[in-house]
């Protein structure tokens, strides 16, 4: 017999995501598990999100609404805090993806099963114009993720390698440890922050099952698309983990983490912007490793050309 209360809090906040929110919630509604609440936070949104949420009639969707806009880390913060007091579980959802039948309850078997584990995830494809890719490399492969300090390293290295779209984990665990999700970043390294900092508190697997595809194409517009925002929040984001946490952020860590976010940026970037963005670092940094990654890469792009 199902309880009265839900054993899953799904978060789902919400921003302009008309286009998409349908979609969203019929997938959560089409869950093989059915012991869940819904919160839906509409972030002072400015077209018809909270239309389409009120339409559903199903008792399991609670709707919250902010007249001004928070920012993706206060809204989230503000959902848990309405989760249902006998609720186990936190689960993640976002407005543009659409989630398997059989992910919230492959997650809350596992989570029962390993007690151990404080947060599950697992694979995304990401549904793009060019392609389709399932992310990340590491699940896809059969591996696991690492844990405790060498996790942290891991994900501050190699930026976020936890799909945050479809991660649930234990509420206890979260709320023991005074976690928040922050609002020192603008949306994108929201997820990033507050995972970095749960691998430290409690151990964090992946399934290698696809729970989630992400539509990532050039016409959803409900996904953020300013990479010079992304990028810039990422680099204050590697300096401010540098500065809280020395012990672990060695001088090389930091190097290997902007030499890793430099590769990221420089992928985005046409041959006349690499060129003026490696100038830009040359004159506001003056730093001797990404000058000598430069160097290094004209010289492959040379000996390239001569063969």
């Amino acid at each position: 017999m199902q309880s009265d209360h839900p054993l899953v809090t799904i978060i789902l906040p919400v921003y302009n995501g008309e286009k998409t929110l349908g979609q969203t919630l019929e997938s959560l509604l089409a869950q093989t598990f059915t012991n869940f609440e819904i919160l839906i936070g509409i972030d002072g949104t400015t077209d018809d999100s909270k239309a389409i949420a009120e339409s559903y009639s199903d008792k399991r969707i609670k709707i919250f609404e902010n007249p001004v806009n928070l920012g993706l880390g206060p809204n989230v913060n503000k959902l848990i805090g309405e989760a249902d007091s006998q609720s186990n579980y936190l689960a993640m959802a976002e407005q543009d993806d659409i989630y398997v039948k059989e992910r919230l309850g492959w997650q809350v078997d596992y989570l029962n099963t390993n007690k151990n584990v404080g947060l599950i995830t697992g694979i995304a494809e990401f549904i793009s114009d060019f392609n389709r890719v399932q992310f990340p490399g590491i699940l896809v492969k059969g591996n696991q993720f690492p844990q405790g300090e060498d996790l942290f390293k891991y994900l501050y290295i190699n930026q976020l390698k936890v799909v945050n779209t479809c991660m649930m984990w234990r509420k206890d665990v979260h709320i023991n440890n005074q976690l928040e999700f922050t609002d020192r970043y603008p949306n994108m390294n929201v997820d990033w922050d507050y995972i970095l900092r749960f691998s430290l508190v409690s151990e964090i697997h992946g399934l290698h099952k696809v729970l989630v595809y992400m539509n990532r194409k050039l016409d959803n517009r409900s996904v953020t698309t300013d990479k010079s925002v992304q990028f810039e929040t990422s680099r204050k984001l590697l300096n401010d983990f540098k500065h809280e946490f020395p012990q672990l952020v060695s001088r090389s860590t930091y190097s290997k983490a902007l030499k890793v976010h430099r590769k990221i940026e420089l992928g985005h970037k046409s041959k006349l912007g690499i060129i003026l963005f490696s100038l830009y670092y040359f004159v506001r940094y003056f730093d001797p490793y990404f000058i000598k990654y430069i160097v290094l890469r004209i010289s492959k792009y040379r000996n390239k050309s001569n063969t």
